[in-house]
C-alpha cells in the first residue's frame, strides 16, 4: 500500500512540477517524507554567480511544487564544509578498528542521505544550501561543489585561473560575499518565520559569522568543527630560535609535547592557499573569534614558512635574514644604524611573531545602532550606544578527536577541537554582560559528539523551532 501511494505521489508530482527537480524518499520512524530539490542561480553583484540548492520537504499528500514557495515557513541555511581534509580526513592519526569502521559506515550513509535531507527530515524546514565558491572550481564542479585546494600563483587575487580548462581558484573574501548574498535571498524571497544556520569547518566559521553579524534575523546557529582563528595556527609552531626539546621554557608540560596536532599542517597549507595575503586572515569575517577578542599579535608582512615532515614533528619556522633578539645583542652595529627604508628583498623577510596579550571585547560593539532612533545628540546623556540585541542560540560541535603526545599515554585535543572550546568560552564571556549567572551557558553550548553532527544539530534546531529551548 505504501509503495502504491508513493508511486501515485511521484507521478502526480512529475505532472505538476514546472521545473527540473529530483525527488528523494527518506524513511524515518516518525513520518515518510519526499523532497523536491531545486537549484537557483544567483548573481553576486558583478562577481559571477552562485548556486542555491533549495530542498523542500513535504508529507505525503502535501504540495512540493515550485509554485509553493513555503513563504513564512522555517528555513535552515546550510553551509558546506569547503575544501578541507578531502584527501585523508581531518587528520592522519591512526584510528582504532572500531573508529575506522564507524567512519566507513558514516561515509556510506552520507552517500545515501545528504545533510540537507537529514536537516529537512528532522525539522520539516526548507533547507537552502549556499554553494559558496572557495578553492579550485572548474567545469567538473558545475553545481558549485568544492574540490581540494590547489596552490594558486604567488600574489594571486581572489579569483585566479589555474591553467586548467574551465577551472578557477577562489580565495577569501569570496565566501563572505556568497554567504551574505544567499542570506539576503532567503530574507527577500522566503521570509522565514524562524531561521537556523548549520555549517561545518569553513561553513561553520561562516555560520558563526552570521550569528554575530545578523543576530536580529537568525534564531539559532549550529557549527561543527569551525575554523575560528586562522592567525592562531602559528601558536602551535616553533620559532627558528627554539628547539624541539624545549619549545616553551616557561611551561614544563608544553615542553614534553614533541608532536603537533595532526590537523595543524593541513590547516597551515590551506591558509596559505585560500588567502591572498596574511593580513586577510585577521579579518573577523574569516576568523570569527576576532569579533570578540584581539588577535594577540601583530599582522606579519608575509606568510611564515615552516619546515614540516617526519623530521619535524612540530612545524619549525624557517631561518630568515632577520636577526633574533640574541643576534641583536651580539651585533656590532646599533639598531639605530640600520636602514629605515628597507629594500624590496628585506621587506619580504618574515619576522618572528610578537606575542601580545589577547584582550576581550564586548559584543555587540558601540555604534551599530547610531542614528536608528533619531538625533541621538539632541538630549543630554545620549550618544553612540550599544545595539540592544541578543546573541541567537549557538551550539558548537567540537567532536572528541584527540591525539597521543610523544612518548606518553596522555592525549590532547586537535586544533579544531581547541578552537571550538575557546570560541564557546569567549562567546559566553563577551556577549552576555549584565545577564544573570548561567544565561550565557544556556544560550551557548558545546557538544563533543563525534559521529554525524548533522543529525544532532538537526534535532537541536528542531527543539529551537518548536520552542523546547527557552531562556528560563
Amino acid at each position: 500500500m505504501r509503495a502504491l501511494i508513493s508511486y501515485s505521489c511521484r507521478r502526480a508530482f512529475r505532472l505538476r512540477r514546472p521545473y527540473s527537480a529530483s525527488v528523494v524518499h527518506f524513511q524515518r520512524s516518525r513520518f515518510f517524507a519526499s523532497y523536491a530539490d531545486e537549484t537557483v542561480s544567483l548573481p553576486v553583484g558583478n562577481n559571477g554567480l552562485i548556486n542555491l540548492r533549495i530542498t523542500r520537504p513535504s508529507l505525503l499528500g502535501q504540495d512540493t511544487t515550485a509554485g509553493s514557495n513555503n513563504i513564512g515557513a522555517n528555513v535552515i541555511l546550510y553551509l558546506p564544509p569547503g575544501p578541507l581534509f578531502r584527501a585523508g580526513g581531518e587528520h592522519s592519526a591512526p584510528d582504532s578498528e572500531r573508529a575506522a569502521q564507524n567512519r566507513e559506515n558514516k561515509a556510506r550513509i552520507t552517500k545515501e542521505i545528504s545533510p540537507q535531507h537529514v536537516l529537512a527530515s528532522v525539522t520539516a524546514a526548507t533547507v537552502v544550501t549556499v554553494e559558496y565558491r572557495l578553492g579550485n572550481i572548474g567545469e567538473e564542479d558545475a553545481r558549485g561543489s568544492m574540490a581540494s585546494p590547489k596552490s594558486p600563483p604567488p600574489g594571486s587575487p581572489n579569483l585566479v585561473s589555474t591553467g586548467e580548462m574551465g577551472s578557477s581558484f577562489y580565495q577569501y573574501p569570496t565566501p563572505f560575499h556568497d554567504a551574505i548574498t544567499g542570506f539576503d535571498w532567503i530574507q527577500d524571497n522566503l521570509r522565514p518565520t524562524q531561521l537556523g544556520v548549520f555549517g561545518s569547518h569553513i561553513g561553520g566559521s561562516l555560520a558563526l559569522m552570521l550569528a554575530l553579524t545578523e543576530a536580529e534575523k537568525v534564531n539559532a546557529v549550529a557549527a561543527a568543527a569551525p575554523i575560528c582563528d586562522w592567525p592562531g595556527l602559528d601558536e602551535y609552531c616553533l620559532g627558528n630560535a627554539e628547539t624541539i626539546d624545549g619549545p616553551r621554557k616557561s611551561s614544563k608540560k608544553k615542553a614534553s609535547k614533541a608532536v603537533a596536532p595532526p590537523d595543524l599542517v593541513p590547516l597551515l597549507d590551506a591558509r596559505k592557499q585560500l588567502f591572498s595575503s596574511f593580513e586577510r586572515c585577521f579579518d573577523a569575517f574569516a576568523s570569527p573569534i576576532l569579533f570578540l577578542r584581539s588577535a594577540g599579535r601583530d599582522v606579519p608582512k608575509a606568510f611564515p614558512q615552516y619546515l614540516t615532515g617526519p623530521e619535524y614533528p612540530i612545524p619549525v619556522l624557517q631561518e630568515t635574514r632577520v636577526a633574533t633578539m640574541e643576534r641583536y645583542g651580539a651585533a656590532d652595529t646599533s639598531i639605530w644604524e640600520r636602514n629605515i627604508y628597507p629594500t624590496d628583498e628585506e621587506s619580504n623577510e618574515i619576522e618572528l611573531p610578537t606575542r601580545r596579550r589577547k584582550a576581550l571585547s564586548r559584543w555587540p560593539p558601540y555604534g551599530l545602532d547610531y542614528g536608528s532612533s533619531g538625533n541621538t545628540w539632541s538630549q543630554p546623556g545620549h550618544g553612540v550606544r550599544r545595539l540592544e540585541v541578543t546573541l541567537p542560540w549557538v551550539r558548537v560541535y567540537s567532536g572528541n578527536k584527540r591525539y597521543l603526545l610523544h612518548n606518553s599515554e596522555e592525549s590532547a585535543p586537535t586544533v579544531l577541537a581547541q578552537q571550538s572550546e575557546e570560541m564557546v568560552s569567549v562567546l559566553r564571556r563577551a556577549c552576555f554582560f549584565g545577564r544573570e549567572k548561567g544565561y550565557g551557558e544556556r544560550r551557548v553550548t558545546l557538544s563533543h559528539a563525534n559521529e554525524s553532527p548533522e543529525h544532532e544539530a538537526a534535532h537541536w534546531l528542531g527543539n529551537v523551532f518548536d520552542g523546547s529551548l527557552k531562556d528560563d
